[in-house]
């Protein structure tokens, strides 16, 4: 098994130009967001010798843009993909998708997608003083659990709690993603990447909305275990 980053923004300059998100693939068949502009995400699939007709599931983090942009070109073209949402997600978004042609699943706890692949479930969170509901993804390896997050709207300590919570028995050895840490103080990031380091969390790369001071506060907790992010990169797990 591995993970493809299909795409991902992570700095101000590409927020300003739209290439802002992420996507990952997992496997050939699964894709978790599909980023904030459809162009690029289309362009990077391609790039990567992915052949769109082998993909047969789509889970969403959660309803903004910059995840759910490069769904509508993939559902366009490939019908009867099965396309994971929260629960809670607007019914606008729920009935576009069914328009498409796809086959909407309701999230509401935790679901097993594929074998050794699972939805955490909506978990709800807050976003400009609004309640947002979002999911994360988790994989199991012989190493132990990874984890794959959106934006983290809900907390990135309260989604790693969640997943403990339905793998008592599953270390977390990897947590990639947005961590929601972009406008934190620096305080507030060394507690959450000592809590990291409570958890025994082994590896870490934080991207997207995690914000570059809080990359650099887990690379100096990390070190050489610290994986630094980019677009059509390739994690072999």
């Amino acid at each position: 098994m591995n993970i493809k980053i299909v795409s991902v923004g992570s700095t101000r300059l590409d927020r300003f130009l739209k290439k802002w998100g992420i996507s990952y693939l997992i496997d050939d068949d699964l894709l978790f967001d599909t980023f904030g502009n459809p162009d690029i995400f289309i362009q990077n699939l391609f790039s990567l010798n992915v052949d769109l007709s082998k993909i047969k599931h789509i889970i969403i983090s959660h309803n903004h843009w910059d995840h759910i942009s490069g769904l509508w070109q993939i559902i366009d073209k490939f019908k009867n993909i099965n396309v994971y949402v929260c629960s809670n997600f607007e019914n606008d978004v729920k009935e576009k998708i069914k328009n498409y042609g796809a086959n909407l699943i309701e999230v509401k706890g935790i679901l097993k997608i594929k074998d050794g692949v699972y939805t955490t479930g909506e978990i709800e969170g807050s976003y400009k003083d609004n309640v947002i509901f979002e999911q994360s993804l988790v994989i199991e390896t012989e190493k132990g659990l990874i984890v794959l997050t959106g934006c983290s709207h809900p907390g990135i300590i309260n989604i790693l709690k969640k997943v403990k919570e339905n793998f008592p028995d599953k270390n977390i050895f990897s947590v990639i993603g947005g961590f929601h840490l972009l406008n934190k103080k620096s305080s507030e990031i060394e507690y959450i990447a000592d809590e990291f380091k409570k958890m025994e969390i082994k590896k870490v790369g934080p991207t997207h909305c995690s914000g570059r001071l809080a990359e650099e506060i887990f690379k100096k907790h990390y070190g050489e275990d610290f994986i630094k992010i980019k677009s059509k990169q390739t994690i072999e797990i």
